[in-house]
């Protein structure tokens, strides 16, 4: 039943052009993008900054779009262009006052587009330090007394993980259950660095080694 789904949804936006994705409490249209004969789907980066950044990122330093998120922008096409200024027409009417070029405009993908959302709420629960009521993604975890002893997590299915390097010393037992943080996963945890002023060297790095919280109490006593 779901491929029948994804496949009818499919056919509708190949047929149309377009379709809309809900994030937060606003509606954006994205468009299909064909790559080696697979669908990709884009926002207009404009668009988006219209729709839902501006809403948020207003509460984020530049610093944290720019040293923390794997972000890659495209150039717009003509015939994407021609179909972006139709639906900022069509459903905006004149409520937006810009025009869409081909060649200066860009789109981004828009998974990319809901995880930066996703920092925004990531933000709005540090700001508040409180975890109740957001989705767990990142936050941080004191590890002992020490109030200068915490350490951020990013939770992926359910499993708090810890970067490895906060544990210098006791490193030999965890290696052998560390694994990887990559791409967007790893942003989450960027983020958290940067708000608590981890080294900027660490910025530059594509990949890295966590472990999972669970074996971070098995190592450590109560």
């Amino acid at each position: 039943m779901a491929d029948k789904t994804k496949k009818k949804d499919l056919h509708n936006i190949l047929k149309d052009g377009f379709s809309w994705k809900t994030i937060g409490e606003y509606r954006i249209p994205y468009i299909m993008r064909i790559v080696y004969g697979k669908h990709f789907k884009y926002v207009a980066t404009r668009m988006a900054e219209y729709e839902v950044l501006e809403k948020y990122i207003i509460n984020i330093h530049s610093y944290v779009y720019t040293s923390c998120t794997p972000v890659i922008a495209y150039a717009i096409t003509e015939s994407e262009a021609k179909l972006l200024n139709d639906i900022n027409k069509e459903h905006y009417g004149n409520e937006k006052e810009f025009h869409l070029l081909a060649g200066k405009d860009y789109i981004v993908g828009l998974e990319d587009l809901h995880n930066f959302y996703l920092i925004d709420l990531c933000y709005k629960k540090l700001e508040r330090n409180n975890n109740s009521g957001f989705e767990d993604i990142c936050f941080f975890i004191r590890i002992d007394s020490n109030a200068h002893s915490c350490v951020p997590y990013y939770t992926q299915n359910g499993q708090k993980y810890l970067a490895l390097f906060y544990f210098e010393g006791d490193t030999e037992n965890l290696m052998q259950r560390a694994v990887q943080l990559e791409n967007w996963d790893l942003a989450y945890l960027k983020f958290c660095w940067k708000i608590q002023g981890v080294k900027d060297k660490f910025f530059a790095i594509d990949s890295c080694s966590v472990v999972g919280f669970d074996d971070i109490k098995n190592l450590y006593p109560p």
